[in-house]
């Protein structure tokens, strides 16, 4: 079967001369570039979940925030696979995704994952099981993402954070501020505004960095996160 060609419509655009000295004063903004958690002060707070270079991001949450961004992974097409204690937690999130080994995983505590990434389909594996040993370092790939989920920071857990590219996090407790102002050498004025955030709101904390952003749900997101 022959695949019929459509005729190309092209825009009719004037034709314009620019001198290159006519530049210099010319500024470009381009939209950014990465997985958007939410809106602040500066615009979207957008992290750059997929790199060539292995990422590892500890996610510290009491609510869905993970399944959040396992559903906007999926949507700017990654691959994600869960491993977790309570495998029926993620069965909304399952059925809310495209069927098919291409989009979703999700294993038990002990599975071996075996998920590669790539340029055109990233990978992002979350674990969310007690012990965080759901794939060592040393089998992380290119374009994968390594993301543990917890609901608190223990003072054990800042030689992990040192270690980790990103921090997203709801409000914690002060104690756990105090780790996570340890672990990524935050400033102690902004790492105390961990503690005070409303329940919209995200941190994302990254080397000597803290910045904040409202989650905006859609209406789909809504319906799968919003009430639980």
């Amino acid at each position: 079967m022959t695949r019929r060609t459509q005729p190309a419509h092209l825009p009719q655009v004037q034709a314009h001369e620019t001198r290159l000295d006519d530049l210099d004063d010319t500024t470009l903004t381009l939209p950014p570039a990465g997985l958007v958690l939410g809106s602040g002060q500066a615009g979207a707070l957008v992290v750059r979940l997929f790199r060539s270079d292995p990422v590892r991001i500890c996610v510290v949450s009491r609510g869905q925030l993970a399944q959040l961004v396992a559903y906007r992974a999926i949507a700017v097409g990654a691959h994600v696979t869960v491993v977790t204690d309570a495998v029926a937690a993620w069965g909304r999130l399952v059925s809310a995704v495209p069927r098919g080994p291409s989009w979703l995983t999700v294993l038990p505590t002990g599975a071996r994952v075996s998920a590669t990434g790539s340029l055109a389909r990233p990978s992002l594996v979350i674990d969310a099981t007690r012990d965080h040993q759901a794939l060592p370092r040393w089998e992380q790939g290119d374009w994968q993402t390594f993301m543990s989920v917890q609901t608190d920071l223990e003072p054990s857990d800042e030689q992990r954070l040192r270690s980790s590219d990103l921090l997203i996090a709801q409000r914690v407790e002060p104690a756990a501020a105090d780790v996570a102002r340890r672990g990524f050498g935050l400033a102690r004025d902004r790492a105390g505004w961990l503690t005070q955030m409303p329940p919209d709101v995200v941190a994302v904390a990254a080397a000597g960095q803290l910045a904040f952003g409202q989650l905006g749900l859609s209406g789909m997101e809504q319906r799968l996160f919003g009430d639980r």
